[in-house]
């Protein structure tokens, strides 16, 4: 199964790049993706040492392979739907057939940027106040947010954001040894080489000290 996914994947994504036309996929696609992926993750996690096995590097190749390929394949589609946005806009010829091949979420998302468009035209060609509606202006509002967020000053600011970010303890690490590519506990493949100095989760960045492969960097002021 595990190859048999893999290179139904390649092979789709072989097909668009050639067609340059937006494809019929299967509805479950990215759900049998991510599936296939979580299994690995426990095959990965369900290994005595996943670190210095040979069958833990395949299953991190693999996982990387898939999610890689996958993200390719939703890069892919989504520049296609952008361009049928465009020639719907534009009056250009548009293939109602090759519109009925996208998956719900991709149709909602193509409805949105016409939509978007539409309002972002209306207001700077025809100086139409406020097409974009509600939902327009919560987007603005919100992209506001963003930016006075970042502009915050002061330790108040710097700490709100911090705790935003930080979701897990990490460790600041020194590499003393070459070593395979594995994967956190936070789902990141890491690959390191001797003397790199990386951030890591606790609970990996303990059992690379153990083994003493990394040295724990410690800041105290």
């Amino acid at each position: 199964m595990a190859t048999d996914l893999l290179e139904k994947l390649r092979q789709m994504l072989l097909d668009m790049h050639h067609s340059g036309r937006l494809s019929h996929i299967e509805p479950g696609l990215y759900e049998d993706a991510r599936a296939y992926v979580e299994k690995l993750k426990a095959d990965y996690y369900g290994l005595k040492n996943p670190l210095e096995s040979r069958a833990g590097s395949l299953l991190i190749e693999e996982i990387g392979s898939v999610t890689d390929t996958v993200q390719e394949i939703f890069s892919v589609r989504t520049r296609q739907i952008l361009d049928l946005a465009f020639q719907q806009m534009e009056g250009q010829y548009f293939d109602k057939e090759e519109a009925r091949k996208m998956l719900p979420a991709e149709r909602a998302m193509y409805e949105q940027i016409v939509d978007a468009i539409e309002g972002c035209r209306e207001t700077l060609v025809h100086g139409v106040e406020c097409p974009f509606g509600v939902e327009g202006a919560a987007a603005a509002g919100r992209m506001d947010g963003v930016d006075e967020a970042r502009e915050v000053p002061g330790p108040e600011g710097s700490e709100a954001a911090h705790r935003r970010t930080v979701q897990s303890p990490y460790a600041l690490v020194h590499i003393l040894s070459d070593m395979e590519s594995f994967m956190g506990v936070d789902g990141r493949t890491y690959a390191l080489e001797r003397g790199d100095i990386v951030t890591l989760p606790e609970n990996n960045a303990d059992v690379l000290c153990e083994s003493d492969i990394a040295l724990n960097i410690r800041l105290n002021k």
